[in-house]
């Protein structure tokens, strides 16, 4: 959980839905990051009493007030939320693949598979196929 001081921005389209639990919203959409990026991100708010919000939003700000109300703001739209905890949870997978490169596939078991797909592809390689697995 972010430090109670927080500021989120989303930017562009921001979906509301229902949950966690009944009383709990969760926010769908884009943040923006310190760096000026965007970071797909979901925003979960577990509440305190049902509050309705418009199904789709646009350039959300995210205001935690005090210790039980968080402020959503659409625009000049305000919404006090009594919230009891969220939860901001980012899509880290572009970060991953950028610092974990995919590993290269050896070229035997490249090989491999061409040969045994190969072999499936044709009738009597198939029927090799089948009699050594020991499937009728």
């Amino acid at each position: 959980m972010t430090p109670p001081a927080a500021l989120i921005r989303f930017r562009g389209p921001v979906r509301a839905v229902a949950g966690p639990g009944r009383t709990g919203i969760t926010l769908l959409g884009d943040i923006v990051e310190d760096n000026g990026s965007l970071t797909a991100a979901q925003l979960s708010l577990n509440g305190l009493a049902p509050v309705q919000l418009p199904e789709i939003l646009s350039d959300v700000t995210f205001e935690a007030l005090a210790a039980q109300e968080v402020l959503l703001r659409n625009g000049a739209q305000p919404w006090r939320v009594p919230c009891r905890t969220w939860q901001l949870h980012r899509d880290v997978g572009a970060l991953f693949y950028a610092a974990i490169p995919p590993r290269p596939t050896p070229w035997t078991r490249r090989l491999g598979w061409r040969v045994l797909l190969g072999l499936a592809a044709w009738g009597p390689g198939l029927r090799l196929l089948r009699r050594l697995s020991g499937a009728r």
